[in-house]
């Protein structure tokens, strides 16, 4: 499945290897757009709208990925570097595009003011790395670090949620918990996972801030990847990542009482979420990443009797990166009809195979990954 965000030049004059980098990115992008869709069409209903508001944090994400890279590997480009610069750059402006087109167009009644201003503040915590000293940072830094690369873009997310207006203050507060402390958990997990990268450029991150050697002391990338995996660093990283997941499930908790609203209509919102996702933004085809015979399987097992549907709902559940009650979640989707759960489970597992090829979602993943590379080094 192709598709563009609006702006860009035809295949013909974006190179391959950029394209697939967009595609990525905006695949990325869309995940947090997704959160900014399901909670706009909850509220107003209004599906163009909720496409319209999601494109923002989509877009920004995409713009500020291609630049972030213009900065990061134009040292590694060579003799194309001034080539990719211009590529990188001009294709970032070209998506920002839309989103001064979708802020120029936005109805009178959406104020989008304050997101804005959060994403001066994205923009200025870029700028702010510049100045950010590693070899003396403390924890605190480093977490301070992490919020202003990527809670702030939770932060964005709620501030367009919040321009319609719909929620209280208290709902968007939950959900302002609930978006930063994911984004949060993942950026702890991409620094984790981005550690050889980190370490031959000498860029200094939690991990590392956690670890108490001197990794200059130590003869190879490689032995500083065994030495971090050793000591109590991962230990750590999952208590800090423990303690945001509590408080991602409490806001949970509390905004879906506050929402009071049915089941079916929550779930209806997430279809519509999910429909957005899989046929405007992912670089990929629901069949390609689930196949006719597991689409049939989930269908089968989602309107099949009341135990199948336990162990199914039972089953999606482990996959998710918060706790959850199974009985509470099987006892929420009881009075679903079976059509409606299934499509929507088919493109969850959909989404969530994106999400799992663009980004690392777990710690455990991220630990895994570093120690069989670490064990393949000879």
């Amino acid at each position: 499945m192709s598709r563009r965000p609006d702006g860009l030049p035809s295949d013909a004059n974006l190179p391959p290897a950029l394209r697939t980098k967009v595609d990525t990115y905006v695949d990325q992008g869309g995940l947090l757009g997704a959160l900014t869709h399901f909670f706009t069409v909850l509220d107003t209903d209004d599906a163009d709208l909720a496409a319209t508001l999601a494109s923002i944090p989509t877009n920004l994400f995409v713009t500020s990925a291609l630049h972030d890279d213009a900065i990061d590997k134009a040292d590694e480009w060579g003799a194309d570097r001034k080539r990719r610069l211009n590529e990188h750059v001009s294709v970032g402006d070209l998506i920002f595009t839309n989103v001064a087109e979708t802020v120029a167009t936005a109805p009178d009644a959406v104020d989008l003011t304050p997101a804005l201003e959060t994403a001066r503040k994205i923009g200025t915590g870029q700028l702010a790395e510049e100045t950010f000293d590693g070899s003396n940072a403390t924890v605190d830094d480093a977490i301070a670090r992490i919020e202003a690369r990527g809670s702030v873009w939770g932060e964005l997310a709620v501030r367009i949620v919040a321009a319609t207006g719909g929620y209280s203050d208290a709902q968007l507060e939950a959900l302002r918990t609930i978006a930063t402390n994911s984004l949060f958990v993942l950026t702890v997990i991409d620094d984790l996972a981005d550690l050889p990268e980190d370490i031959e450029n000498d860029v200094t991150t939690l991990p590392l801030v956690y670890f108490d050697g001197d990794p200059d002391e130590y003869g190879s990338t490689e032995a500083v990847i065994d030495a971090v995996l050793t000591s109590d660093v991962p230990d750590r990283l999952a208590e800090l990542i423990t303690r945001r997941q509590a408080a991602i499930e409490a806001a949970a908790a509390d905004l879906r009482v506050s929402l009071d609203l049915p089941n079916e209509a929550l779930l209806e919102a997430g279809d519509r979420t999910l429909a957005w996702y899989c046929e405007s933004i992912s670089s990929d085809s629901v069949g390609e990443t689930v196949p006719v015979a597991q689409q049939r399987a989930i269908r089968e097992r989602v309107t099949g009797d009341e135990q199948t549907r336990r162990r199914y709902v039972a089953e999606c559940l482990t996959e998710l990166p918060i706790a959850a009650d199974a009985d509470e979640a099987v006892a929420a989707v009881s009075d679903v009809p079976g059509e409606l759960l299934a499509e929507t489970a088919i493109r969850f597992h959909h989404l969530g195979s994106i999400a799992d090829g663009v980004m690392y979602t777990s710690l455990e993943d991220a630990l895994a990954e570093l120690r069989t590379a670490s064990a393949r080094t000879p």
